[in-house]
């Protein structure tokens, strides 16, 4: 009586087995040829995207006009980017045959938070870029630099803080003082910009520069 009991305990497991697996044969065969369309897709991408990037010279037109080179070459993270972009597609519509509405919300809400901070990186990149190129064009003292400098790292500053998981209160407290922080480095720097050359007469002679002026 045991033997026949546990024989229709595993016809019945193996019966379950098989009709799951029955049911998820189609989703498994759709995401096998998502998966190889994807590939495809980006090995084509890929070799497109490659030889644009090389005829356009993309890195090399990066450092004329800013100045500098990147640790990493530009195109291959233009193509990277590309890549990612193929497979999130990709991903989308797999997770939409397995996961319940909920799960793929929480997903959603990975790949936002990603994208951000993607984002916040891209742009420190093109705001540097854009310094350096201006300061090297308009041939900018070197001891002026460190003023747009210091305002652009309070800008990612504020834009990081933004992206963290900090109360709304904090959040808002560092932005005050990051607020604070940029207006007083924007004045000090304008106030030197305008008036650097009467302040250094002055320093320089002990604020007789007036009395000077009016002989």
């Amino acid at each position: 009586m045991n033997q026949e009991n546990l024989f229709k305990v595993i016809g019945e497991v193996l019966a379950q087995i098989a009709l799951e697996v029955t049911l998820l044969l189609p989703k498994i065969l759709i995401t096998l040829v998502v998966f190889i369309i994807a590939f495809l897709i980006i090995r084509m991408l890929n070799a497109f995207l490659g030889k644009l990037l090389k005829i356009a010279k993309v890195d090399d037109a990066f450092v004329r006009f800013s100045g500098f080179s990147l640790p990493f070459s530009l195109e291959k993270f233009i193509v990277f980017l590309a890549n990612i972009g193929i497979f999130l597609i990709a991903f989308y519509a797999i997770i939409n045959l397995f996961l319940e509405p909920r799960y793929i919300q929480l997903i959603n809400d990975g790949i936002y938070y990603g994208a951000r901070i993607i984002s916040i990186i891209i742009i420190t990149l093109v705001i540097f870029a854009v310094f350096n190129a201006v300061t090297i064009r308009t041939k900018v003292d070197p001891r002026i630099r460190t003023y747009p400098l210091v305002i652009i790292m309070l800008l990612v500053t504020a834009m990081l803080i933004d992206i963290t998981a900090l109360s709304s209160e904090i959040k808002g407290a560092l932005a005050a003082g990051l607020s604070i922080g940029v207006g007083v480095a924007i004045g000090a720097f304008a106030l030197w910009f305008f008036f650097h050359e009467y302040l250094d007469a002055y320093f320089k002679t002990g604020g007789r520069v007036s009395e000077g002026a009016h002989k």
